[in-house]
């Protein structure tokens, strides 16, 4: 996965981390809604189905198709994420984002191992997962820093966008390595 699959992994995480650790925060400054730890839960609920539903589809359609769409919808509720006020709709967006952060802890290690091989995957997939932890620390962060200076989250759901845009793009060129020569 090289640089691509380190970069897939930042951006994605990032952005999942960043809805995760802010969402309650997120509800009351959007909705003034006040139990938004109830959406982290039911977050949780679509982040398991969106392991099964991607290991899936990721078998059927191939790993890094399955993580285009991932990111195009991914991006698509960070795009949305701004305009969301209500209870209906945050429960819909919340599952929606848990489904994509989920989708990449199934289809990630497993493009790992198809590109890799078994021979060396934990070493492997700790690199990837490194840079998921990255991401946990930078998008969170950033979004915070964006939080503090205007109030709002907006920015940081255009940046995270716009990041899960060129993470799409990335798996147009990004390739399994070539078999090394013996």
């Amino acid at each position: 996965m090289g640089l691509g699959g380190s970069g897939w992994s930042v951006v994605l995480a990032g952005a999942g981390l960043m809805i995760i650790g802010k969402l309650a925060k997120i509800c009351q400054v959007q909705a003034e809604i006040k139990a938004g730890f109830v959406l982290v839960a039911l977050l949780a609920v679509g982040n398991a189905s969106g392991r099964i539903v991607a290991g899936f589809l990721s078998d059927k359609i191939g790993r890094t198709r399955t993580m285009l769409l991932v990111f195009l919808f991914q991006a698509v509720l960070m795009f949305l994420l701004k305009f969301i006020s209500n209870w209906g709709l945050f429960i819909l967006i919340s599952m929606l984002l848990g489904f994509n952060y989920g989708a990449n802890l199934s289809v990630f290690p497993s493009v790992t191992k198809d590109w890799f091989g078994l021979r060396n995957f934990g070493v492997n997939y700790g690199l990837v997962f490194t840079a998921w932890g990255a991401g946990g620390l930078i998008l969170p962060y950033v979004s915070g820093r964006v939080f503090d200076a205007t109030g709002r989250f907006d920015l940081a759901f255009a940046m995270a966008g716009a990041l899960l845009l060129l993470s799409g793009c990335l798996t147009f060129i990004t390739k399994p390595p070539a078999p090394a020569r013996r």
